[in-house]
């Protein structure tokens, strides 16, 4: 035999089988996972209606870092908007990579702490779906809450407080 290598090696250790907790361990987390508790599952959209306008934000909660995500800003005016905005706080797009914007904004600008996004007139009655494609950067693991606010220029017609909580 080599060197370092006796009887004692050649010998089997105690069972070949898994032992209770490690499958009690595997078990749970499959079950975690069942239930959605590390992301995946579907969750209810965020809205607020008013006078001025309704707002939904769909936005998946847990997402796992390293996904690719879709959040959707559907905004109703319920009178005349002159210079619809959808403003998204900056902590929430932390180490997340944006992809997709649709539909473009017609100017788009950041300030006091907000991605704002201009699409211009919005009669009363018609809708804006803005879609938001991106991916959550792998070092990302946190829960950031934020309000996202729709805008007629710099008047505010909603706010929608949402969360977006990243899981590794």
């Amino acid at each position: 035999m080599p060197d370092g290598i006796d009887d004692r090696h050649l010998r089997p250790r105690r069972s070949r089988y898994i032992s209770w907790y490690r499958a009690l361990l595997v078990g749970a987390l499959l079950a975690a996972a069942l239930f959605g508790l590390v992301g995946g599952q579907h969750t209810r959209p965020h809205r607020v209606a008013n006078d001025a306008a309704a707002v939904s934000v769909h936005l998946p909660d847990p997402v796992r870092n390293g996904m690719f995500v879709e959040w959707r800003i559907d905004a109703t005016a319920r009178r005349p908007v002159a210079d619809l905005v959808v403003a998204i706080p900056a902590n929430l797009w932390t180490d997340m990579t944006v992809n997709t914007l649709i539909p473009a904004a017609s100017e788009e600008e950041f300030k006091d702490g907000e991605y704002r996004f201009h699409f211009g007139s919005l009669d009363a009655g018609k809708r804006l779906l803005f879609k938001i494609d991106g991916q959550v950067n792998p070092p990302r693991v946190t829960s950031e809450h934020g309000n996202i606010r729709l805008l007629d220029g710099e008047q505010e017609l909603g706010s929608v407080p949402v969360r977006f909580r990243v899981v590794p």
